[in-house]
This record gives C-alpha cells, structure tokens and sequence, in this order.
C-alpha cells in the first residue's frame, strides 16, 4: 500500500488512497489532479462556531487525540502532535501531556526524515491558545495530516451513550468519539446544541 496521504476533495478528510479512491467516502482520490480552489474548500468547510474541547477520535491507522471544532458546515477533528528531543513529531496519545501538543506542517511531517526536522516549523494547533488571531479552519486542515471532516449534512445523528458520541450518517461509517482530558463528552454535546443549527441533530443528554 502506498505511504501517500492526500485530502480527499469530497469529505475533506487525510486519507491514504487505494487504487486512486478515498477509503473514507470512496469518491476519487486522484494524487495527479490539483486541489480544489481554497476559495471552495473554506466555503465547505464554513465559519468556525465552538470549540468542543479536546476528544480521542476511536479509529485505527490514526492519529487518534486532538481538538474537536464545530463550524457552520461539520465538525473538524485536528489531531494533536508531540515535539521529541530529536525534533521529530508523534502523535499525541492518552500517556502523552497536553501542552506540549503541537500540529507539524504537512510536508514536514510526512515526508522530511525526523532528523531533518526543525522545531521552529511548528505552529500551535489550538487556535485559543496560541499568540495572535485564531488559525482559520482551513489553514488548520491543510497543515493537519490526519485531520478529519463530518459534513453537518450528512449527519443523522449524533447519541450519547456510554460517555461515548456515535456520529451516524449512514451510508458511510459512524465515527466514535471519546473523552480526552478534562472535557466530557457530554459537555461537549451541550456546547454543541447552544448552536441553534446543531440543537436538532444531538439526543440521549
């Protein structure tokens, strides 16, 4: 299988594509064709709203810790990343401590050898803790390699159960979401339908 990771044009998720197909959406994943206009790609993805604090992500072949944002279009799950005294990025797990989380540039990340990797090529992922003006969404994606989008429209539902969120939006997978720090997923949710655009989408709290 090949070590490539794009964003998929269709569901705006990191995917490493087989036989040029996204493995997320099955749309196509063509690494030969260019990105769509950023102009479009934030028009998808829409204003930010909330941020939902931080949450595990429960998939395999992931980065599975990071950052949950709602915006007027979906929800953005940006994975968080550990510098390492060599320089080199991991992926922030349950062990690993929070304020070191950093998110690399993607061809930082994924294509530069960890030895060759310099820190002050890092930003901040959290857009309300970093210096400055928040990161916009799409900037957020971009330079987040394992990133993942849930299009609001495709959504049709979202239970609690468990301490657990279940994104269903059938046809595609559900997608699992468990607490990470000190957020619960239920504050999580009722941040979530203070939004008058997502109140209609949340049961079971």
């Amino acid at each position: 299988m090949s070590s490539l990771i794009v964003l998929c044009p269709h569901c705006l998720t990191w995917v490493e594509p087989h036989a040029q197909c996204c493995t997320e959406c099955g749309g196509s994943a063509n690494t030969d064709e260019n990105d769509p206009a950023s102009e479009l790609l934030a028009a998808r993805l829409g204003t930010r709203l909330l941020d939902l604090g931080p949450v595990k992500l429960l998939r395999r072949g992931w980065p599975a810790c990071g950052q949950l944002l709602a915006t007027t279009k979906g929800l953005l799950f940006i994975p968080r990343f550990t510098i390492q005294p060599s320089g080199a990025m991991e992926a922030t797990t349950d062990e690993t401590p929070g304020p070191s989380n950093r998110v690399a540039h993607l061809f930082h990340w994924w294509s530069i050898p960890p030895w060759r990797r310099p820190v002050d090529e890092v930003v901040p992922i959290s857009p309300d803790t970093a210096a400055g003006p928040p990161i916009p969404v799409l900037d957020l994606l971009l330079d987040s390699p394992g990133g993942f989008f849930i299009q609001r429209s495709s959504i049709q539902r979202i239970s609690l159960r468990w301490g657990r969120a279940y994104i269903e939006r059938p046809p595609s997978r559900s997608v699992t979401l468990a607490q990470w720090g000190s957020t619960t997923m239920r504050e999580a949710l009722r941040l979530l339908i203070e939004s008058h655009d997502w109140r209609s989408l949340v049961t079971g709290l």
